[in-house]
This record gives C-alpha cells, structure tokens and sequence, in this order.
C-alpha cells in the first residue's frame, strides 16, 4: 500500500544530520512511504516552567532541508517562534505572528505545525486558541486556504494527577489546575473554527477525541477539519471499546483523515533495537487499519479494525496527496544566509556547528541541484 507519511519530525538528538537522511530512508523503504512531511515545533516550554527556555532554533531550517533533500516528495510545515516576543504586548505580538506565516509561505513552507495547544505551550502563552491576538494569523491561513496541523491537549488522563505515570511526568505530561482542562483546549478549538470556520485545519493524533464522541461530531461539522491517525496508542484502545460508533464515523469521514506516526531520527545502536524503535508507531497504525487479526503493542493486545482497502489508501496516501498537490518551491538563498548568520555564533566543536556546516553546503549544492544523498 502506498503511503503519505503526515508527521514526522526531525529531532537529531546525538544523530548527524546527514545520517538522518538515510535513517529515514531506510525507515521509508521498510514501511513503502512514497512522500512525507516533516513538522517543526521550533519552540517548546520547558515542563514545569513558565517561559521559552527550550528551544529548537534550527528546527525551522532543519525540517525545510530534509524537505529539499526528499525533493520532489518531501514537505516541510514551518512552526511559530515566540522566543524574541513580548507576549504581553497582544498587538506586536499578533502582528509578528502574521508576518511570520506569511514569510513561511513565500519561503516555501507547505503549511503550518502549531504545538500551542499542547496543555505545556498554552500555559506558557497565556492566550486561549480563541484569542483575537491569533485573528490576523488564523484569518491569513482560512483566506490563503494554508493547511495547519495542530496538537491539542494530550490524552485526558494526564489530568488525573494522581495516576499520571512516572515516565509522563518526567515528559512533563501532569496537568494540575493550573492547565486548561482538557474540555476547555478541545472548546478553544471549537471556538476558533466558529471564527475561521473555512480554515484546512488538521488535529494530530485523532485529536485525542476518542473519550468525547459528541465534540468528535461538532469538529467534523466544519467543512475543511481533518484528522491525522497518528498515535499515541490510547486512541486504538478506546476505539476498540466501541467500534460499532468509531468504525463508521471513520467510513463517513474516509476522506478527511491522513496518515502518520509521529516518528523522529531515531539514534541507531543496534539492528535489532533501532528495528524495534522504528518499527512500533508505523506497524500500529498499519496494523490496526488494514487488518482483522489479533496483534501486541507493548504487552497490550489489540485487534485491528480491518477497513477495505480502498478506504486504507485514502486514508495512507490520497487524501494528503490531494490536499497539498507539488511541494512549495523552495527560496534557498534565504537558507543559505540563515546557515550562515547562525553558524557565526556556534561554537566550532559543537555538532550544531557541524549540521549548520552540512545544511549550508547542502543547500547550495541542492539550489544548483546537485544534491543526491543516495549516490
């Protein structure tokens, strides 16, 4: 079966970012993904913490080079940055917030990855989703008819503060009342598509609506909302629980849903473990869709869904292919200059420093194109 990969992100950790060219595309070849789109979260809260003090300056640049480097089947989608904003001056910032997604498309961006409804990311702004500082953006987008894929919230037992697990709190994933309840996020979305309501608007991971069926209808009631079949796994689980309600509600919305599986760079030390890794998000959702047979994710059995295969290949490569068309053409002399202004200021021994190196040269080579990672 052909695929589109929708979510993907090119998180390097340890990793060259030249061998992540190839680890993607070994996982690529393994999993017969044709085309994929690389998402950019080039801000993100420290967990715990009130500010943008963790931050992914290169991410923005980063998702735009492997972009280039999968042309003509790679796509990037640009993310906000907040880190030189004052996000108390509400006109500035909703100002800035407009220049910036209308610099992303000219630049050759194919849409938008927002993380500001992650519970962490909404705290740390302040605005709900509604907000009028998000107007001027929010109204670009719906007018330019510009695709957006946001997460929002998390799975709602991440509020239950007293069963959270250790391994989410240590991500940062324990909402106390200082959050907006999971509700309220899923309201603010509501709230602002009452406002934009035309917007080619995405949420990742099923939206996480799996436990609110009622706000699952509303959402799909605006003529241009989707959802990506990305995991967390608990959307498989709490389907299963009803799929007499889930399974049709995917056949009538066949064509408004898109493949992914939220994988990264995953840092290669062995065979058998980086198959392992890369292996558990795509055969999940794989699995889950195109089967009936019994299968395990982490020690928990699941039984897939079995849709017919012309419902599938909607679901895995039609309708992204339909939605985004060609890749964006791509203004790498502005990549250029950025690699340049960035690697004045990175210390020599660092490997930021050597994948700014690798990214500037790169995208000269790939402006002339002369680019080829395979050879």
């Amino acid at each position: 079966m052909r695929k589109f990969e929708g979510h993907i992100h090119t998180f390097l950790f340890k990793i060259p970012i030249r061998d992540s060219l190839h680890l993607f595309q070994r996982e690529f070849d393994r999993f017969g993904v044709e085309k994929a789109t690389f998402l950019s979260i080039p801000c993100e809260p420290v967990p715990g913490k009130i500010g943008f003090d963790q931050t992914d300056r290169l991410d923005n640049i980063r998702v735009m080079y492997h972009k280039a480097a999968f042309s003509p089947n790679g796509y990037a989608y640009a993310g906000l940055e907040y880190c030189d904003l004052d996000l108390q001056d509400t006109g500035a910032l909703s100002q800035a917030l407009l220049e910036q997604v209308k610099r992303y498309k000219q630049l050759g961006y194919d849409g938008m990855k927002m993380f500001e409804g992650h519970p962490n990311t909404r705290k740390c702004i302040g605005y709900p989703l509604d907000h009028e500082v998000f107007d001027p953006y929010f109204d670009f987008c719906e007018k330019e008819n510009y695709p957006i894929i946001m997460h929002v919230a998390n799975p709602p037992e991440h509020w239950d503060t007293a069963n959270v697990s250790d391994y989410w709190k240590g991500r940062g994933c324990c909402f106390d009342d200082s959050y907006p309840t999971f509700d309220e996020l899923l309201h603010e979305v509501l709230r602002r598509l009452d406002k934009n309501p035309k917007l080619n608007f995405t949420l990742a991971h099923f939206g996480f609506l799996t436990s609110r069926k009622e706000i699952a209808e509303k959402y799909m009631s605006y003529p241009n909302t989707k959802l990506d079949i990305c995991p967390g796994s608990e959307y498989v689980f709490n389907m299963l629980k009803d799929t007499d309600y889930w399974v049709p509600f995917i056949e009538k919305y066949v064509d408004r849903f898109f493949y992914g599986t939220d994988c990264y760079t995953f840092e290669y030390d062995n065979e058998e473990n980086w198959l392992r890794l890369t292996g558990m998000r795509p055969n999940l959702v794989e699995r889950f869709f195109t089967t009936s047979d019994t299968h395990d994710y982490l020690g928990n059995p699941y039984r897939g869904i079995g849709l017919k295969e012309e419902l599938c290949q909607k679901i895995f490569y039609d309708n992204l292919a339909n939605m985004l068309g060609q890749p964006k053409p791509i203004d790498f002399d502005y990549f250029i200059g950025k690699c340049e202004e960035f690697l004045q200021t990175e210390p020599a021994e660092t490997l930021e420093h050597y994948n700014l190196w690798c990214m500037l040269n790169d995208f000269r080579s790939m402006k002339n194109g002369e680019f080829d990672f395979k050879r």
